[in-house]
């Protein structure tokens, strides 16, 4: 638990995603806690909106790296590393330094819940999978003319 009451949302506080006014009456109000800097901040999405995208993200990185057919994606998919928190630069901006966001409170309920995101390894187990993943997008990197990078002729 916080140290600090959750308050209010902010007076004129509209979701994002689905444009209903948030509101004290309406119970959607969500505030997340940014780490290492331990910040709690208002969301600017609905606290259904946050925790849909808590239980969806991982899973649409895995589809994402599934299907992409764009060298570029598959990079800066590889890059950024399997997700272990919810995060979205609009709806739920994190101040300067930091990494993540560790904690979420939703006035739905009035509970503070994880935000790890749902199905994410953490751990050796992210490493292993992140690293997996490197592996195999490795062997099939080829450039616009068929070449392997780092030079030479891909294999057919």
């Amino acid at each position: 638990m916080s140290e600090r009451g959750h308050g209010p949302p902010p007076a004129g506080l509209e979701c994002l995603v689905t444009f209903e006014d948030i509101t004290p009456e309406d119970r959607n109000f969500c505030e997340y806690c940014c780490a290492p800097s331990r910040t709690w901040k208002a969301a600017k999405m609905s606290c259904e909106v946050v925790e849909m995208m808590r239980m969806q993200q991982f899973g649409q990185y895995m589809d994402r790296i599934k299907k992409s057919t764009c060298a570029a994606e598959m990079r800066r998919l590889l890059e950024a590393g399997p997700p272990e928190y919810v995060s979205d630069k609009h709806g739920l901006p994190m101040p300067e330094g930091d990494t993540h966001i560790e904690t979420l409170w939703y006035a739905s309920d009035g509970e503070e819940r994880s935000a790890r995101l749902e199905g994410a390894p953490t751990g050796a187990e992210r490493e292993a999978l992140w690293q997996s993943l490197r592996e195999f997008q490795g062997e099939g990197d080829t450039d616009e003319d068929g070449e392997q990078e780092g030079g030479g002729e891909a294999q057919s």
